[in-house]
Parts: structure tokens; sequence; C-alpha cells
């Protein structure tokens, strides 16, 4: 599902609008012509009109099309970056970056994006990663918001395939993959199998994929706002209490 064309009756129209002006011409230069033929004539302009008069009725309709399908597509953008949001504060929330009661979403933001962050992010997933018991209630977790991101990408990536914005529907699915793959390593590790997977059984790559994810999600639900039409339609708005502008 995409947007709808109109370059066909586009095209059409403009060729019939050019032949009429011919006919026009014509008419002064090829007068005997039009005159001895006069059924001819009259079902040449009429044809060339209906041709106008459908192009100008399809350019209509389709412009309506348009603003419904973005309405639609903007709703995408809303819930993929809803998705975005919930996943990187409740990592962040877990590993003990900050806890939502205490700090808004712009101080828990900018905690993940201080200087020396990416090592303090490392250190605390690791923490995480190397508690037996943490680690199973982190794989509890990414497990739930893994399955949550890949109903939201299967829902709305139909919609969203022929959007004007590939780069932030590529980077949700670089998320929604590492995502996964971070729930299939806590998985094989809760079975108590031994490692089949890349990362499976490393705490190092555990840590490092947490962080990567966390940093990505808070960079990712912003981008995603980005290149929604009219946010405050979603209560994505800056008149939304406790909301962040677009950058």
């Amino acid at each position: 599902m995409g947007l709808p064309a109109t370059s066909v009756t586009r095209v059409s129209a403009a060729l019939s609008l050019v032949a009429l002006v011919t006919v026009a011409l014509s008419d002064f230069l090829l007068t005997g012509f039009w005159d001895r033929n006069a059924m001819v004539t009259s079902v040449v302009a009429d044809i060339l009109v209906l041709i106008v008069g459908v192009a100008v009725v399809n350019e209509f309709l389709s412009a309506r099309a348009r603003r419904e399908w973005r309405l639609l597509s903007d709703y995408g953008f809303v819930e993929l970056g809803e998705v975005t949001r919930h996943t990187w504060v409740m990592l962040a929330q877990h590993i003990g970056v900050g806890k939502r009661e205490s700090l808004t979403l712009s101080e828990l933001r900018d905690l993940v994006h201080a200087p020396q962050a990416d090592e303090a992010l490392r250190e605390l997933a690791l923490a995480v990663a190397t508690d037996e018991s943490r680690r199973r209630s982190l794989h509890e977790l990414v497990a739930d918001l893994a399955d949550n991101a890949r109903a939201r990408l299967g829902r709305w990536a139909p919609v969203l395939v022929e959007a004007p914005f590939p780069h932030s529907m590529t980077r949700f699915v670089r998320l929604q993959a590492r995502l996964t793959r971070l729930q299939t390593v806590l998985w094989e590790d809760s079975l108590n199998w031994r490692p089949s997977y890349e990362g499976s059984g490393d705490a190092e790559w555990i840590a490092e994929r947490i962080a990567n994810i966390i940093q990505l999600g808070s960079e990712l639900d912003l981008e995603l706002l980005d290149v929604v039409e009219h946010p405050d339609l979603w209560g994505w708005g800056v008149k939304t209490p406790g909301a962040e502008p677009a950058r």
C-alpha cells in the first residue's frame, strides 16, 4: 500500500491539451477539412475534453487519497515511535540508569547521552548480565519488548514500506533485529544450552547489545516523531504535557 499513482492520467491530460490546442490551430489552417467532416470534429473534441475531465477528477480523488494515506502513515510512525520509546526506557530502567518515577523523559535521555555514557551503560548492563537472577528478569523483559516491537512492525510494514522516509524505517528494523537477537541469546542462556549463536554465554556481548539498543532507541523515537506531519493529533505535540519538541 502506498501513495496513489497519477502519472498516467497526468500524461494523458497533458497530451490531450496539446491535441486540443493543435486542433484549435488547425481550424484556421484546415477549415475545409473540419467543415467537410463535422462528425469527426465533434467526436475528436468530445474525446479530448473527456480525457481532460477524467484527469481533473482523478487528480482530485488522488489528492484526497494521499491526505488519507498520510494520516494513516502518520499513525503508523507514531506507533513505531511509541514502541521504540518504551523499549529503550524500560531497558534503561532495568539496568539502573534511572527511574521514570523520579526522572522526566528528557532527563533520562540526557543520562543516556551524557559524556562517557557508552562506558557507563555497558558497565550497568554487564552487572545485570553477570547476575543470574537479574539476567533471568532481563530475559523476560526483552522477550516482551521484542514481541511487541515485532507485532507493531508486522502491522505497519505493508503501509509504511513506500513511505518517503526509508531511513527511519530501516533504523527501526535494525532496532528490532538487534532486540530479537538479544532475546534469542538470553532464551538459549535460560535453557542452559551450549552456545550456538553469536553472543550466547557472553556477558560482554549482552552488555554491549543492551547499551547499543538503548542509545539507538533514544535517538530513533525522536527521529520517528520528526516525520509525523501533525504529531499533536496523536498526543506527541509540543503542547502535550511532558512532551519533547522534535529535533
